[in-house]
């Protein structure tokens, strides 16, 4: 089974040059939480997470990737009543990728976590105007993913392995560090608490 650190090397290679429209992080509403150290015991940057709202929008969105790994993470929306509706279904979380990433790593006709073996339903493509609109570096603009249920996400204590399974070629994972899934549910929750009173006061 390919691990997704075990090819970032080629992969960071083959896409160098084109990483500025596609790749990135950081904003004035980046959210960084205590360093942590990889597995390989290499250190990492504190992940990153952004609050995107706009005026008269009827979602705030909130978007988390780590700051060397930003061609994968996590986002959501909140209505303005407080539900949440990543994924394109309530109550769900997704975890993004871009589809050069999919396409290097060989595709997948499902993914799961594993050893649970909970499916994660797919999400078609989906476009982010506003990826470059909180600093110089970006999130994707384009991205594509899985639906990861919000009692899944919270209830993993640890790291969230995710296994994606090709039609023809090896799997292959990508791994949520748990600081990244606790800064980014941090936020999530601040978000659905402003937005639930704003809504409850506006009655």
């Amino acid at each position: 089974m390919k691990s997704l650190r075990f090819v970032l090397t080629i992969f960071v290679a083959a896409v160098t040059g084109c990483s500025l429209p596609m790749f990135g992080g950081g904003s004035s509403y980046a959210t960084r939480t205590a360093q942590s150290l990889e597995t390989d015991t290499d250190a990492t940057a504190p992940p990153i997470v952004q609050v995107r709202e706009f005026w008269r929008s009827a979602t705030v969105s909130v978007v988390a990737w780590d700051q060397d790994d930003a061609y994968f993470g996590l986002r959501t929306s909140v209505t303005r009543n407080g539900t949440l509706v990543g994924g394109d279904r309530f109550g769900d979380h997704r975890l993004y990728m871009t589809p050069l990433l999919v396409q290097n790593m060989g595709g997948f006709a499902h993914a799961a976590v594993m050893p649970q073996k909970e499916v994660l339903l797919a999400v078609g493509t989906q476009r982010d105007s506003y990826s470059c609109f909180y600093g110089k570096q970006c999130s994707p603009m384009v991205t594509l993913g899985v639906r990861i249920p919000d009692s899944l996400l919270r209830a993993n204590r640890d790291s969230l392995v995710v296994t994606f399974f090709p039609r023809v070629r090896e799997p292959w994972t990508i791994t949520l560090r748990r600081e990244l899934i606790t800064a980014y549910l941090e936020k999530v929750d601040l978000v659905v608490a402003d937005m639930t009173k704003t809504a409850s006061n506006d009655r």
